[in-house]
């Protein structure tokens, strides 16, 4: 087989270490791998691979690649390569959902104690060199605990799972919006609802956590309608997709408070523009698309890539298979 990988990116901790790809050529002898380094590369690559290892696959791509079988995309989201020819080819589709879903985790709760603790407040007092006691734990503070506290998790994959099982750790009431409620709950998940029941979510949770994937019936899921049925002075924290949110409404009620805080770490456009009013607010942490960095991502993305390819040569069951339809 003929393999392309060109796993690239705007950021240069995206892009794949070329020594990994030696690896790869060491590891099946037997396939011939090619490699780009831009989207040019993959464009003129692509039209006769059986498989490509790549982040995105346009229309033109695809209309070229006659031989195409398999993508497997090194990110989880795929939302942007399911357009109608995508969708009705038989080109199977793989993520590496699964990879990063600790990470984020631990990004999520760390955020989350942030918010509650207000240590994003603190830090601006540490810069300005002022022992802001008072301001912190007086009568007004804003300080809360998480134990006993309702956290909703609005997309229970592997990311969402994660979560659940760190939150509930730490004394947390979890609840869930699936979109298959009726499967078992998991391990540390109270309550699971279908996504017709989100408001029933919105209005009993005190954090609320976006680790949908972004579809057609997700897009801009968090407007004003929702932040309205949710509770007044709830932290919202999004590491899903930027495009989730209606981000007029998410600044709108940070503003006034009816949010009591955000952290957000994808947004609708990347990266964030420098006139984003969402620098400015003092109740938001912002983060540059960095929940999911781990000290190696590249190993275990890998030995993804290469189990699924050694199924793919004997006809078994790819790991982490897309459902074209559904969008994830």
């Amino acid at each position: 087989m003929k393999i392309l990988v060109g796993v690239i990116s705007h950021a240069a901790a995206w892009v794949i270490p070329s020594s990994f790809i030696d690896q790869l050529r060491r590891d099946f002898p037997q396939h011939t791998f090619v490699d780009a380094w831009d989207q040019e590369g993959i464009r003129r690559l692509i039209v006769d691979v059986d498989v490509a290892f790549v982040p995105h696959v346009d229309r033109a791509m695809l209309a070229s690649a006659a031989r195409l079988r398999w993508i497997q995309s090194p990110a989880v989201g795929v939302g942007s390569m399911l357009f109608p020819e995508m969708i009705a080819s038989a080109i199977a589709i793989t993520t590496a959902r699964g990879i990063r879903a600790r990470a984020i985790a631990e990004h999520v709760l760390g955020v989350t104690i942030a918010l509650a603790r207000q240590l994003h407040v603190a830090v601006r007092y540490q810069l300005a060199h002022t022992w802001a006691q008072d301001e912190l734990e007086g009568r007004a503070t804003s300080i809360r605990t998480l134990q006993g506290r309702r956290m909703g998790i609005v997309g229970l994959g592997s990311i969402g799972l994660e979560v659940a099982r760190l939150a509930s750790a730490i004394g947390m009431q979890v609840s869930a919006i699936r979109r298959r409620a009726e499967l078992p709950r998991p391990d540390g998940v109270d309550d699971v609802l279908p996504p017709e029941r989100l408001g029933d979510l919105l209005g009993t949770s005190d954090v609320v956590v976006l680790s949908a994937p972004l579809t057609a019936s997700t897009r801009r899921l968090i407007g004003s309608r929702e932040i309205e049925q949710m509770k007044p002075g709830a932290f919202l924290v999004n590491v899903g997709r930027g495009k989730l949110v209606d981000d007029d409404a998410v600044v709108d009620a940070l503003r006034t408070g009816r949010l009591g805080g955000a952290a957000l770490d994808v947004f609708t456009h990347e990266p964030l523009d420098p006139s984003s009013p969402y620098w400015e607010l003092p109740n938001v942490i912002i983060t540059p698309h960095t929940s999911g960095a781990i000290d190696d991502y590249w190993t275990p993305l890998i030995a993804l890539f290469s189990e699924n390819l050694r199924r793919f040569e004997r006809g078994a069951p790819l790991l982490n298979l897309v459902d074209k339809a559904a969008g994830y």
